[in-house]
């Protein structure tokens, strides 16, 4: 863990660039994701960082952007939903109102299971949705094969993407390493080293990203996902971003 510290202390503001999930990562998961908060102080860091980068700073979550801002307003970039809600592409694409149609079929079905079972959540997404049983563990085989029963319906052009008690439904197509590479080609980022923070397993390409761009995976909480170093939790990230600051 010390040798871990000290890898992590020295990450170089003027040369890297960052990027960050958001739940797990920045903010404690929590049993509804409608009731995340993230710390003012953390905020302010985080702001803080973004300015000392030059903008090199950017958030790539499963939540829709429009989720994010108000926790983060709008100075830190935001793709949301795994890449696929990315800045600016809304507006232009084309396949957004198939994908948002055909996922209203099942919000019916899969609302009656979450209230016939205490503790579970349907998450609409919008382009895809998402069964949370956090709250309640002992629903997670269940859960999982209404998800694959739901994927089975929407055919495959869709996956599910399994998490930390959550199974999602969303989009063959970007992912968050996409995203990743999207933002490295901006000036902000561009000629920076980008290091990557993720909990999930829906982190993996960011982190692969990260490392494929001659940069750093740092992997948080109980998951043994493939990284550079790693955290105990958001936390420790907190703590070590505001020392890093201060320094």
């Amino acid at each position: 863990m010390k040798d871990t510290a000290l890898q992590f202390g020295s990450l170089d503001l003027d040369r890297h660039a960052f990027f960050f999930d958001f739940d797990g990562t920045l903010a404690e998961l929590v049993d509804d994701p409608a009731d995340v908060r993230l710390a003012d102080e953390l905020r302010r860091d985080l702001l803080a960082l973004s300015a000392r980068t030059n903008g090199a700073v950017a958030i790539i979550t499963g939540r829709h952007r429009a989720e994010i801002t108000p926790l983060l307003g709008d100075i830190i970039p935001i793709a949301g939903l795994h890449g696929t809600d990315f800045p600016g592409d809304v507006a232009n694409d084309p396949g957004l109102a198939e994908r948002v149609s055909a996922v209203r079929p099942l919000i019916e079905q899969l609302t009656t299971l979450v209230e016939a079972n205490p503790g579970t959540i349907l998450e609409d997404k919008g382009q895809g949705l998402a069964l949370h049983w956090r709250a309640a563990p002992d629903k997670g085989e269940l859960m999982t094969h209404a998800a694959e029963q739901a994927l089975a319906t929407l055919g495959p052009r869709w996956r599910m993407q399994p998490g930390k008690c959550v199974a999602e439904l969303r989009p063959v197509g970007d992912d968050k390493g996409v995203a990743l590479h999207r933002f490295m080609a901006l000036p902000a980022f561009a000629g920076r080293r980008p290091v990557a923070f993720g909990d999930d397993l829906n982190d993996l390409p960011m982190l692969q990203a990260a490392r494929d761009s001659g940069g750093l995976a740092i992997a948080l909480g109980e998951r043994n996902l493939p990284a550079d170093l790693r955290l105990p939790g958001p936390s420790t990230l907190a703590a070590w971003l505001a020392e890093r600051l201060a320094a």
